[in-house]
């Protein structure tokens, strides 16, 4: 929307697309040579607990909700995720995440570790959600990818109270 696109930089989930599936299916029809997805683009807080629960580091991080799981999805292709993956594996289920390999190895978190997602929902609440790690890439971005998390496109719906809405920040055509 135009008022996303203003504060775009700000990832202002508040201004997402509603009824992403129903535009994507719009442009799809005037826009049949391209492939249209929705994605999720979420800034909060990592949190890694001790084995008592209590917090023991904390790092700022930039979420990527990217439909991995979806028949249509052409996006494993694009992304050529499963190549760039240096340990662990691919997600498999919505609360699972892969973790940027300079945010894995700040964090000191390997696979099968437990995070905590702090951040805002869509609608400006608080939320917290607990994420199993899968694996750690590396893009080979430099500093774009050094906060970086990825995570199953529904699984970014549900922690940012989008669900219900079918909510995405964008849809990208390719």
């Amino acid at each position: 929307t135009a008022e996303y696109k203003k504060e775009h930089q700000l990832l202002p989930n508040d201004l997402a697309l509603i009824d992403v599936e129903e535009l994507t299916n719009e442009i799809s029809k005037d826009y049949p040579e391209y492939f249209w997805t929705p994605r999720i683009t979420f800034a909060g807080l990592l949190d890694v607990p001790d084995e008592n629960g209590e917090t023991l580091s904390q790092s700022p991080v930039i979420g990527l909700g990217v439909d991995f799981f979806s028949e249509e999805s052409k996006q494993l292709d694009i992304w050529d995720l499963k190549d760039k993956i240096i340990e662990g594996n691919f997600l498999n289920h919505n609360d699972q995440v892969l973790l940027s390999e300079k945010l894995s190895k700040r964090l000191e978190l390997f696979p099968g570790d437990v995070v905590t997602f702090i951040g805002a929902t869509m609608y400006g609440g608080f939320t917290t959600y607990n994420l199993k790690v899968t694996g750690t890439f590396d893009l080979n971005l430099g500093p774009v990818d050094k906060d970086m998390m990825i995570i199953d496109f529904q699984g970014a719906q549900e922690i940012l109270d989008m669900k219900e809405e079918n909510a995405a920040s964008e849809i990208l055509g390719y």
